[in-house]
């Protein structure tokens, strides 16, 4: 488990070239296949498109709930708001 005294903090400067170390590391992982867990599945195709949309059009790459909310209401909509339940 992580905890604050095991992270490892790196700061890079935008343009900074990989050192040797890095690009041994990341050539490691190229042939590691990608697990997914229930926290983090799979996105849809549709679902890369909105993301990479609002990435786009926000110029971020942290995208918000609310962000979502703003841009894709229907995903949001509930079919028992308004609803008489009782009847």
């Amino acid at each position: 488990m992580l905890t604050e005294e095991n992270l490892e903090y790196y700061t890079r400067k935008v343009g900074e070239p990989l050192t040797a170390e890095e690009k041994a590391e990341i050539a490691a992982l190229k042939d590691r296949p990608i697990v997914f867990d229930e926290d983090c599945p799979p996105m849809s195709q549709k679902e890369n498109e909105e993301i990479r949309y609002l990435i786009r059009k926000y110029n971020t790459r942290y995208i918000t709930t609310e962000m979502w909310m703003a841009e894709f209401p229907e995903r949001f909509k509930r079919e028992s708001v308004g609803r008489n339940l009782e009847a």
